[in-house]
């Protein structure tokens, strides 16, 4: 038996929760086309991981009960054809707690030890965050051409805080701080593009995130010997619960058809599978 510790990171309403209710519901009712089965779970997350499950699949919001809380879940899942069985430990880390890291510049023992036991991150990334898109030049002096003055003594007025930071910075943050804590570590990392169904063109998700997220995708590009990515893109919902139509749709619709990954090659509803990428040994 094998133990994985998988890390779920990412700002807040990123999309982890969701995720980790839509994992849980494909683990347990997946019987019949799912390559793992489930083995066993720890009796203390079975409450949690029962109750985000079923808003889940009552197309109801998923909110996460304790936003300063670390969750951390453990389950058992047994390959059907092997019987070999590998335990994940997921340490989900509430955006909130992701956001006080950045702007403290410090995190605690507990995360710490933390580090020590994983294999490998999932990092979400949501579409609809306004702070992801990079802020051009051309677009600065085009401001400035109109506003002139008044634009320059509006901003030097505002004081700074932690929200005022593109996104994507705090990400590339978070990556260095755990380069630098834990150095000379190949971390695989599986960056997850959640909300895919509202992306409507068609591109492959590190396509997506080398046009959205530069920053971003140019870190992980030039460090490739620190870090091992693939890219995902992942639709948990299957769609905007707030659309009165789409939710009407979904809530008669088999809950695990909704389930949308990309995965750059296939599409699939297999949302084990940023999981199993950093678990298979073969994609080192």
């Amino acid at each position: 038996m094998e133990n994985k510790g998988i890390l779920f990171s990412g700002l807040p309403e990123s999309g982890k929760t969701t995720y980790l209710a839509a994992l849980w519901y494909y683990v347990f009712n997946n019987v019949e086309e799912g390559e793992f089965e489930y083995g066993s779970l720890e009796n203390g997350e079975l409450e949690y991981l029962n109750l985000i499950s079923r808003n889940w699949a009552g197309c109801n919001e998923v909110i996460r009960t304790n936003q300063n809380k670390i969750e951390n879940v453990k389950i058992k899942l047994i390959h059907k054809i092997t019987g070999k069985s590998i335990v994940l430990n997921i340490p989900d880390i509430s955006g909130e707690t992701f956001k006080t890291q950045f702007a403290d510049r410090e995190w605690d023992e507990e995360f710490e030890s933390i580090l020590d036991t994983v294999d490998g991150i999932i990092l979400f990334i949501d579409p609809r965050d306004v702070k992801n898109k990079p802020r051009l030049i051309y677009h600065e002096f085009q401001n400035y051409r109109y506003f002139g003055q008044a634009m320059i003594k509006t901003v030097e007025e505002r004081p700074w805080t932690e929200d005022l930071v593109p996104s994507q910075v705090k990400l590339v943050d978070f990556l260095q701080m755990i380069d630098f804590k834990k150095p000379q570590v190949l971390r695989k990392i599986s960056v997850v593009v959640s909300c895919w169904d509202l992306i409507k063109v068609d591109l492959k998700p590190e396509i997506w995130c080398k046009n959205e997220l530069p920053l971003l995708h140019q870190y992980l590009t030039a460090n490739d010997e620190i870090f091992n990515v693939r890219y995902f893109g992942v639709s948990s919902q299957g769609g905007d619960y707030e659309i009165h139509d789409i939710r009407n749709a979904l809530i008669s619709s088999e809950p695990l058809q909704r389930i949308k990954v990309n995965d750059g090659i296939k599409n699939s509803n297999n949302i084990l599978s940023p999981i199993l990428w950093i678990t298979d040994e073969n994609t080192d």
